[in-house]
This record gives C-alpha cells, sequence and structure tokens, in this order.
C-alpha cells in the first residue's frame, strides 16, 4: 500500500507534553512530504492558534480545525 497523506492531530500526537513538536517529528514529517505524502493538520484548536505549528511543519496543505474553519 502507498500512502499519499498523513493527517496527525495536534494534541496528545504531535505535540509533546510542553506543546512542542519534537525535532525528530518535524524531520521525518519533511522527509515524508520530500517523497510527495501530503501532511495534513486535524484539530480541534481554531485555525489561528494551529499558525505556529503549521508554520514549523512548512505545511502548504489545508487543515481541518474546529468548527471546519
Amino acid at each position: 500500500m502507498k500512502y499519499r497523506t498523513i493527517a496527525l492531530d495536534l494534541d496528545g500526537t504531535l505535540l509533546n507534553p510542553q506543546k512542542k513538536i519534537l525535532p525528530e517529528s518535524l524531520q521525518v514529517l519533511s522527509q515524508a512530504r520530500q517523497k510527495g505524502i501530503n501532511v495534513i493538520i486535524v484539530t480541534g484548536r481554531h485555525h489561528v492558534a494551529i499558525h505556529p505549528f503549521y508554520q514549523a511543519l512548512d505545511l502548504d496543505t489545508p487543515a481541518i480545525c474546529c468548527n471546519g474553519t
């Protein structure tokens, strides 16, 4: 099976207890993007609240946020 998309929640999944993305996660997700895999944030947070994480991941994909924003 070939994966085309990785969809990640933030709290309890991508973020550690200090609300940071681990360097290893940044590296692996960057490698996935270089291979053509889409990385998408899916969260209950407001779209404004995910902006720093979206930037840290250097994403250009849509994000699924609270109430569909």
